[in-house]
């Protein structure tokens, strides 16, 4: 399929290209690459908050080869990677790329991501021969969709909550979101069109003839309704507009109206009073590009799926499944299950649903003490099923049930849609507990609290099953919460072989296995109220080392090293090429070769810059510092100011001990102008016990029944500890023989026990330690870990942060606190020894 042999050979191209450290990328770009991926970052509620693989790699793969390839059409693509596409050609008129994302896999995120990229190049104006815009439409398939993007982007609230823009440009990100049917003057330095896509046909009905496939219900009236025309218009004032396509497989083949609308945006203004419908045509290009974003771009489907030729970047369900980025499907079969001979449809599948809602009450039970709330999603052949299904949870299980009415064709009735739209947006807190369903669930309806589908009915297509799955693909928690989430299908034995092929075709990983032992219970942390006699109080400071990449504009050129080198005493090595005759052994040639990054200053400034700021973790500062080092080396680095009319000059900069110099010197400067100490003080103090708000958490890892902590020790109850670490286990049982400790606990996710310190490479981290200890002597910040702990290049910075946090806490509590790294070889030799000596042995 040459389309995926395209992202294969994308993949290994920016593969490389982030080795040599996004080299062609412009600073902004770099400096946005830097954030987002290379430095650490936080959230609100304390959590650690990590881009996903898939959501870095998709941006990568657009920026490498719409802005340092600068291929910007399918042509260029198919010739500069070998692979041989198939398209129109006369539709090949503006950039487009196509990303296929397994559902749940963050497609907001990147299309949030290519945003801000554009947005901040257009701010800053950067100009390397490619085009940048901060006027941006998104368009959703329906109207179901268009809710859940527009939770997202109102009030710019996903950027406001996670780290899309570094800190020293915040204040520059003005956004503003124009609602389908808002009829509000843009007046901010970008502007975000959101609608679903319908507000784009051209209109040749007064009313759709599907709506499902067409709006999924009335268009939104919020304020004063934009007409179809008015917004084409309102965009068409725009010569430099972004459009993106959420569940873009709607856009797939250039006949379709979707398609159509699009094309309709591209070209010159309109004049004044344009026809309804007639923008955009011919003439100047006016759109900056099209990104599709679909978990399934392709027509067709088994062995006849034709996937979009413009897919860069492919992320599929099986690779999602491995990298837990979703939930783990696993297939519960029913054992035995015999063909009822009954034509009512209820009684027919009645052993079916019972084992669904038996395994969804395994769900409830296990997710009440968490204040999460599992759905089940049912689904039938026809609407009158539907409805007899619905009463039959409401009347013989008691759940609150909505049934949602469609019929094969996929047409909704109005009366239905509010509620699946209301169901979707408040599904945390609203009554229902199951929904029932023909045909609605398959797109754009997918909250992530479905944990059980009960399919009852065979599906004719590969996409049908594989959207179908996707309703209840998204994660209920985020992936650093250490639980691998479960979707569990309750199927008919009958549906083995399509789950077999479905599972081999596309690699996934997921089991089939007998239904009453599909559901596996959790391990659960938690706050034993019964056990408050182990509570103890963290305290939580700010301050410490941070790191300010706005500083470098304070660089000081004359406050460097200066006269380090003699000008006139630099000589340099003469390197020789000699060739030799085989046969004689005579010299037949010899001449001088240069041995110097370049013979050109230009070049050598932009390479000794380069240099410098990968190792101070600041490539995007290179406008700033490159005329810093210029005057440096101009003026301060030899005896005297240096003449670079001078053919020497350039070969004496090029002698090594001159090249690490200048290194040298910068990023020692440059290092200590990002790193900013400020005082540590004492904010508050934290007992134990209020961690997670005193909820339920549900983890993967396996716990060990802690006695001497806050923590239960019920079965399948405890303190999480690593997988592949009994020696953590070991320790813990240690700790609980030992009658010094009078209480401890493990550093949980979101307790507020960070310590700040600067890695390697320059840039800010935070290091947690595993435990804390409460002694009548004090308090005690251990780290029991293997060997090849103290071995990593990150280890002596993250001990002297945590010496000097205890140093500095037990000043401000008068509290003794210690730090102390315990090694698995000291403690296998010093077990045996009490707490206090044990911390001596190895302090």
């Amino acid at each position: 399929m040459a389309s995926i042999e395209l992202d294969h050979k994308i993949k290994s191209a920016v593969a490389a290209w982030r080795e040599k450290g996004y080299e062609g990328a412009s600073p902004v770009t770099q400096r946005l690459l830097e954030f987002w991926f290379s430095e650490e970052h936080w959230l609100k509620d304390g959590s650690e908050f990590k881009f996903w693989r898939a959501q870095r790699e998709a941006i990568e793969a657009l920026i490498y080869v719409y802005e340092v390839c600068r291929y910007h059409n399918l042509y260029s693509l198919s010739r500069n990677f070998g692979v041989s596409l198939t398209f129109d050609p006369t539709t090949d008129n503006w950039p487009k790329y196509c990303f296929k994302m397994a559902t749940g896999s963050g497609k907001t995120f990147v299309m949030a991501l290519a945003i801000v990229w554009q947005y901040f190049n257009r701010f800053f104006g950067t100009q390397n021969g490619c085009r940048y815009t901060s006027r941006f439409l998104l368009i959703a398939p329906n109207l179901i969709v268009l809710d859940r993007l527009n939770e997202a982007f109102e009030d710019n609230a996903i950027f406001q909550d996670f780290p899309f823009i570094p800190p020293e440009w915040e204040a520059d990100f003005d956004l503003q979101l124009i609602y389908q049917s808002q009829v509000t003057a843009p007046h901010a330095f970008a502007t975000l069109y959101l609608t679903n896509v319908q507000q784009l046909y051209e209109e040749k009905e007064a009313e759709p003839a599907n709506v499902l496939h067409e709006a999924l219900g009335p268009y939104v009236v919020k304020g004063q309704p934009l007409s179809r025309v008015d917004l084409e218009r309102a965009l068409a004032k725009h010569p430099d507009l972004l459009v993106l396509n959420d569940e873009a497989h709607h856009v797939h083949s250039d006949d379709l109206e979707w398609a159509k609308a699009i094309a309709r945006l591209n070209g010159p203004p309109p004049s004044p009073s344009p026809p309804a419908g007639r923008f955009g045509e011919g003439g100047q290009q006016r759109l900056v590009m099209q990104l599709d974003f679909s978990a399934t771009p392709y027509t067709g489907a088994g062995n006849r799926k034709a996937f979009f030729p413009h897919i860069i970047y492919d992320y599929p369900l099986a690779a999602a499944i491995r990298d837990q980025v979703v939930k783990r499907p696993k297939i519960g079969e029913i054992e035995h299950a015999p063909e009822p001979l009954t034509k009512d449809y209820v009684k027919r599948n009645r052993l079916q649903i019972d084992t669904g809602v038996e395994v969804f009450r395994q769900f409830q039970r296990d997710f009440k003490p968490t204040g999460k709330k599992p759905v089940l999603f049912v689904m039938a052949d026809q609407t009158r099923n539907a409805d007899k299904v619905g009463g039959y949870l409401e009347r013989e299980h008691r759940l609150k049930t909505l049934v949602i009415h469609t019929d094969t064709a996929g047409v909704i009735t109005k009366k239905d849609l509010e509620k699946a739209r209301e169901a979707a947006r408040s599904i945390d807190t609203n009554q229902y507990e199951a929904i029932v369903s023909v045909m609605m669930l398959k797109e754009g309806w997918d909250v992530k609290n479905v944990c059980v589908i009960v399919p009852l009915r065979s599906y004719e297509s590969a996409i049908l099953a594989e959207q179908t799955l996707g309703r209840g693909l998204r994660r209920m928690t985020p992936l650093t919460a250490g639980w691998e989430e479960k979707l569990i299908v309750i199927d008919h034995p009958r549906f083995r072989d399509l789950w077999n092929a479905e599972i081999q075709n596309e690699d996934l990983d997921i089991e089939i296995t007998e239904a009453r032992r599909v559901y596996e219970q959790p391990n659960i942390v938690r706050v034993d109220p019964s056990k408050l006699q182990y509570d103890f109080s963290l305290p939580v400071l700010a301050g410490g080392v941070a790191r300010d990449v706005r500083r470098l504009a304070d660089l000081d050129v004359d406050s460097l090293p200066g006269g380090l080198f003699r000008w006139a005493e630099i000589t340099l090595p003469r390197v020789m090429y000699r060739e030799k005759d085989l046969l004689t052994q005579k010299t037949d040639l010899e001449r001088e070769l240069s041995f110097d990054y370049t013979d050109h200053y230009e070049i050598y400034l932009a390479n000794i810059t380069k240099a410098i700021l990968a190792r101070c973790a600041a490539s995007a500062q290179f406008a700033e510092i490159v005329p810093k080092v210029r005057q440096y080396i101009e003026q301060r680095l030899f005896d005297s100011p240096v003449d670079m009319a001078d053919p020497d000059t350039v070969r004496k900069l090029n002698h090594l001990p001159v090249r690490e110099k200048i290194r040298d010197v910068f990023v020692d400067a440059i290092l200590r102008l990002q790193v900013v100490e400020e005082p540590y003080e004492l904010v508050e103090r934290w007992n134990v016990s209020q961690w997670n708000e005193g909820k339920a958490f549900h983890t993967s890892e396996p716990v060990y029944q802690a006695r001497k902590t806050v923590f239960a020790e019920e079965e399948r109850e405890g303190l999480p500890y690593p997988r592949g670490s009994e020696y953590e286990k070991r320790f813990m049982r240690y700790l609980d023989a030992q009658d010094e400790v009078l209480a401890y606990t493990r550093v949980l996710p979101r307790m507020s026990l960070r310590i700040p310190y600067h890695d390697t490479q320059g840039y800010l981290r935070h290091y947690t330690p595993d435990l804390v200890v409460k002694t009548a002597q004090g308090f005690f910040l251990l780290e029991p870990k293997g060997e090849g702990w103290d071995k990593q290049e990150d280890t002596p910075a993250k001990v002297e942060a945590a010496t000097a946090w205890c140093q500095k806490v037990s000043q401000l509590t008068g509290e003794p606190w210690t730090f102390v790294k315990i090694l698995q070889p000291n403690f296998g030799r010093f077990q045996g020894l009490p707490f206090h000596q044990l911390i001596a042995a190895c302090h």
